[in-house]
């Protein structure tokens, strides 16, 4: 019995510690934040919210639920009645309004940071400020895990329906190739509080270091450069279509990848399509300082910024947002 009760305690101080270092790990990484047990459930993949939903259209393939009042990653997380993370927008654009749809995944939605502090909604108050009798929407059709097939066909289905003067497409941390699932496979919704961040963070101490997984993803977009090059083309199709020009913009805080985004670039211009990079306005730049959490590589809201100011300045440049 002595030996039994031994053991029982010796369990019970190692469950004791392993708990004690758990919350110690979460309050690392989070703060204060991780003493809500509403905001640390949002922590984790957007797989396993419940927030998705199948479109109604194949290629597009899936979408967020409308009308959704919660969180993601910490983040306050809303959608309108259309399931964009946005206010409401009309289909008809109203009077003295120019509108720009914004298409992109995770980085564009952006997970983990509030929406007003997200790049598009600062351009949007910045050109309003600076045009004050003039109305400037930025529309977010941002959806997390999105690639470049989901993008090209939310463009077609969806955004091309609110008629607008430009079109901001997002390719999220230099991501620019397919995925290979093009049908939505619902998964369980989960309760993230419960999960590990010890363990996340031991098994992801690597992951703002050039690691297997940094050459893959190089590898990986370096070899699918020719698809890369036929979305171009569709999309330049698009845009003579519709006549409205379209802006690749390569949305990375990674200097890493800046060999690779001269590549997209070369592909984007040969097809007459107007080109943005942010990656430049990294260089020198820490970006363990401009991610949302130690254990997450999405840009926080300081990177948005940078973002916004990155693409404000080449927009001016090409005065396509003058006032019509």
């Amino acid at each position: 019995n002595s030996r039994l009760t031994n053991l029982l305690v010796i369990f019970i101080l190692i469950l004791l510690f392993a708990l004690l270092l758990e919350q110690t790990i979460r309050f690392y990484l989070f703060g204060t934040d991780s003493l809500s047990y509403h905001k640390m459930k949002s922590v984790g993949s957007m797989g396993y919210t419940g927030y998705l939903q199948k479109s109604d259209y194949p290629d597009v393939v899936y979408e967020f639920k409308p009308q959704i009042d919660s969180h993601f990653k910490l983040a306050d997380f809303r959608t309108n009645s259309k399931g964009l993370r946005d206010k409401e927008h009309s289909l008809e654009k109203p009077d003295n309004t120019y509108r720009v749809a914004v298409i992109g995944g995770s980085f564009t939605v952006p997970a983990g940071v509030e929406i007003y502090e997200a790049f598009h909604s600062l351009l949007e108050d910045r050109f309003n400020k600076e045009n004050p009798d003039f109305n400037y929407e930025f529309i977010n059709f941002g959806v997390s895990g999105y690639r470049i097939n989901n993008k090209i066909a939310t463009l077609e289905h969806k955004a091309l329906n609110y008629k607008p003067d430009l079109i901001l497409f997002i390719l999220d941390g230099s991501q620019f190739t397919e995925d290979e699932d093009k049908e939505f496979k619902s998964k369980p919704q989960k309760n993230q509080f419960f999960q590990s961040f010890t363990y996340k963070l031991i098994s992801k101490n690597k992951l703002f270091k050039k690691d297997n997984r940094h050459k893959k993803f190089l590898d990986e977009h370096k070899s699918g450069l020719d698809q890369f090059n036929l979305n171009l083309q569709e999309l330049s199709k698009i845009s003579q279509k519709n006549s409205v020009p379209i802006y690749i913009v390569v949305l990375d805080h990674d200097y890493s990848h800046y060999k690779l985004s001269k590549d997209i670039k070369r592909f984007v211009e040969n097809n007459n399509l107007y080109y943005i990079n942010t990656i430049p306005s990294f260089e020198g730049r820490d970006i363990s300082e401009h991610v949302i959490y130690k254990i997450d590589i999405h840009p926080n809201n300081r990177a948005n910024q940078i973002f916004a100011d990155s693409i404000y300045s080449e927009l001016k440049k090409q005065s396509l947002l003058e006032n019509k």
